[in-house]
């Protein structure tokens, strides 16, 4: 079996961001309908209000994939809520994700979060690998109205 290729982690920068819309766009496609426009505006206020809880997944230099994360204070404590996690569809399977998920678990205890938190979509691939790495479902889950 050949070896896992090791996944680089660093802070996100600005310069990263036309890579990372480009793999959100790419990778929630049939999901959710991020244009670029949109992806730009989620991405850019994330790194704009907690850039240090913002993370660009590298491989051979290149970008592969974010975790662009906030914090909030809520019942259970200090939570560190992974807001946008993407991975580019073609690098999806490798076991990146659990990478990512690890770093990003053993950043939130080293700095004193109590919970780690995500959403996702039990019909995404995703929702089991969240499942493997821990994660439980809290029978809560977003609503939305549309205004017109």
């Amino acid at each position: 079996m050949p070896e896992q290729a090791k996944l680089g982690i660093r802070k996100a920068k600005e310069t990263d961001l036309p890579a990372c819309i480009k793999i959100m766009i790419e990778a929630f496609a049939g999901q959710e309908n991020w244009t670029e426009k949109t992806a730009r505006g989620r991405l850019e206020e994330k790194i704009r209000e907690a850039p240090n809880l913002c993370f660009c997944l590298e491989l051979e230099g290149k970008v592969v994939g974010f975790m662009f994360c906030e914090q909030f204070d809520y019942a259970k404590g200090n939570y560190l809520w992974l807001a946008e996690f993407a991975i580019s569809p073609k690098e999806q399977g490798k076991g990146f994700g659990k990478q990512a998920l690890k770093f990003i678990e053993n950043l939130a205890k080293e700095n004193k979060f109590n919970i780690l938190y995500l959403v996702a979509n039990k019909k995404e691939k995703a929702y089991k690998i969240y499942q493997k790495q821990g994660f439980k479902n809290t029978n809560q889950f977003f609503m939305e109205k549309e205004l017109k």
